[in-house]
């Protein structure tokens, strides 16, 4: 696991600058703390921070073939590198590591941009052909590991955090105001685009070449599309599942480093602490947060899991100072305006993980998968009310909109969207009228277009909405959340692996019939039925809290996080002409009175403001100060 960075000049005669690509490699050493390497060939640069997980003495990057023509910069793990390796050998190859890096550097060789496709695991690379004089930039099938780039001054800049771009490219500094209204309604921009204007993430599933100074980007894996589902016994399904998952976990346990698990007290990572045990990882280090507030603290669940499986469980209390006091590095570290509070808990215990061990699992990407989420019964709820007259229709929504019950005025919200409009603001967390009071009246929003471009897709409208639903958080929703994921963890010099997110776990769980992911009003039905045979009843039918953080509670605390809504009243503030400054105010205000809780939207806010002044105007006092 590791950062990687790089230049290539569309001239290849220009070479590229060493001092730059030291910068590039020296701001993201958290990534890599055990090495750090540079190859340049005349217009072609790589940078490289390692964290050692596999073969700690020989892993050194970049690391080239025999010859020395193809080199790559690599950060994830390839779990069947071994079995590839040995089909590699035959052909003639010779090795001088244990590495995967190694594996796909011969794999290329042998079948060029063909090779990603055979790798199973997260990946983030770029090699450089210098054969060809060729660039590839590669990201794994779901997003697991980020690749972010630019094009800039006729170089193609890329690196796995946008902050080592922002060396080579400062002129980059600038907000990307179509994504702010993306922003604050979902609390991430979804597909390319990032809170920068002119850089972009690339896509999972996908390919960038750069040769003779022209870019291309093609799509190696995509989401499958499930003609059939499954039509075989629920038992079967059950039987399917435990065997792929545990055959996922097992590839996931490969490390030359100790390994322990994020243990939640929630059923997915339940399950993956179930199934390390099982193979022979016995009193594993296992981690999970806690709050002082009983309505938001899971980490009795999370011991219940422990004692099951007899781990060394460690549990980090996160209160309000800790979570303030941090706050704006943790935003450094993440690049952009953080998508979800729980950042924040996240890299604390990936920080007190990083004690005992270097590696740890997680249950990342089930919720989408197999409908985890409350908010898949609102559409379900709502795909049977469109079969009510709409007199009736709008009685309900008049009933529901008096309430203050967050999840069910959604409900409400939903009733004049049409089934697209549904699947797309399923995963907003402020309503789009209230977004739409916080910006200038000159604001648009055409990042969105990313988000319709699934639920527009003519295949896809021929299917319920559920479905439409979890294959568009699947693209956009999970995506954030492996972004959290990695750089939360990263900034701490952890690995995190997700064997929920094993391409062959993704294309079996899109064949299973919607009755066995949501049951009732049961979500992730089949998980946990899974889940009885494996974990205390009392972790699997607990009502699902999201790992939720008491924002606005916190926030009217003047000396903790509520600290940060005095920016909003500083005359800097009255600059952001992407925002209706005075309409930021008044519901600063009336958080802050007790007439209503803001605290989502406070949120967002407060971390938009955050990241501009750190990154925007670079005020790097606020990363400094920060007590981490």
């Amino acid at each position: 696991m590791c950062g990687i960075c790089g230049i290539i000049n569309h001239d290849h005669a220009n070479p590229v600058d060493a001092g730059t690509l030291e910068r590039m490699k020296a701001v993201i050493t958290h990534r890599g703390p055990d090495d750090h390497g540079t190859h340049i060939d005349g217009g072609a640069g790589l940078g490289f921070r390692r964290l050692s997980i596999i073969d700690l003495k020989l892993g050194h990057q970049p690391m080239s073939n025999e010859d020395g023509s193809v080199w790559v910069v690599f950060n994830g793990e390839i779990y069947n590198h071994e079995d590839i390796r040995g089909e590699l050998i035959a052909r003639g190859h010779q090795y001088k590591t244990r590495c995967d890096t190694e594996t796909i550097i011969h794999l290329y060789e042998e079948e060029g941009i063909n090779a990603f496709s055979r790798l199973n695991g997260m990946f983030a690379l770029a090699i450089w052909d210098g054969r060809k004089k060729r660039a590839i930039l590669v990201r794994d099938r779901l997003g697991i590991k980020p690749l972010y780039y630019v094009q800039n001054g006729g170089r193609l800049i890329f690196g796995s955090e946008i902050k080592t771009i922002l060396e080579a490219a400062p002129d980059c500094r600038e907000v990307n105001v179509d994504c702010v209204p993306e922003y604050l309604t979902f609390r991430y921009p979804a597909g390319e685009q990032t809170m920068f204007r002119d850089i972009r993430c690339l896509l999972p599933g996908h390919i960038l070449t750069l040769q003779d100074g022209r870019t291309t980007i093609e799509k190696f894996w995509d989401l499958p599309d499930p003609q059939d589902t499954f039509s075989v016994k629920e038992n079967t399904l059950m039987e399917q599942l435990d065997e792929l998952l545990n055959n996922s976990v097992k590839l996931r346990l490969m490390s030359d480093v100790p390994l322990g698990s994020f243990c939640s007290g929630g059923v997915d990572s339940g399950l993956t602490t179930a199934y390390a045990t099982k193979h022979g990882k016995l009193g594993i280090d296992t981690f999970s947060v806690g709050f002082d507030e009983a309505d938001f603290d899971e980490s009795l669940f999370a011991k219940m899991v422990s004692d099951r499986y007899q781990t060394r469980h460690h549990t980090l209390t996160i209160n309000n100072r800790k979570f303030a006091d941090s706050l704006p590095k943790i935003i450094w570290y993440y690049d952009e305006p953080l998508n979800h509070a729980n950042s924040v808990p996240i890299h604390h215990i990936a920080k007190l993980a990083r004690q005992f061990v270097t590696v740890v699992l997680t249950g990342e990407g089930s919720d989408e998968l197999f409908a985890g989420y409350p908010r898949y019964n609102i559409a379900k709820i709502y795909s049977k009310a469109m079969a009510v007259p709409r007199f009736g229709r709008a009685l309900f929504k008049k009933a529901v909109d008096l309430t203050s019950m967050r999840r069910v005025r959604k409900l409400g919200y939903f009733m004049p969207m049409s089934p697209s409009e549904v699947a797309v603001y399923n995963a907003s967390f402020v309503e789009r009228p209230f977004v739409r009071d916080l910006l200038p009246e000159s604001a648009v929003n055409s990042a969105l277009e990313y988000r319709y471009s699934f639920t527009h897709n003519p295949e896809i409208g021929r299917r319920d909405l559920l479905t439409r639903l979890w294959r568009l958080d699947m693209k956009t929703y999970l995506v954030s959340l492996l972004h959290r994921m990695d750089k939360m963890t990263m900034a701490a010099s952890i690995e995190a692996r997700v064997p929920f997110l094993d391409h062959r776990v993704v294309e079996w769980g899109l064949r299973v019939p919607p009755t066995l992911k949501i049951n009732g009003f049961t979500n992730k039905y089949l998980v946990k039925k899974l889940g009885v045979t494996l974990l205390p009843r009392e972790v699997i039918f607990r009502g699902k809290s999201g790992f939720g953080v008491p924002i606005g509670r916190w926030a009217r605390d003047d000396k903790l996080l509520g600290r940060y809504l005095k920016l909003f009243a500083e005359p800097e503030f009255t600059n952001r002409d992407y925002l209706n400054v005075g309409r930021v105010r008044q519901v600063v205000s009336e958080h802050l009175e007790g007439k209503t809780d803001h605290g989502e939207v406070l949120w967002n806010l407060i971390n938009l403001e955050l990241w501009h002044r750190i990154f925007i105007d670079r005020q790097n006092h606020w990363v400094d100060e920060a007590v981490v």
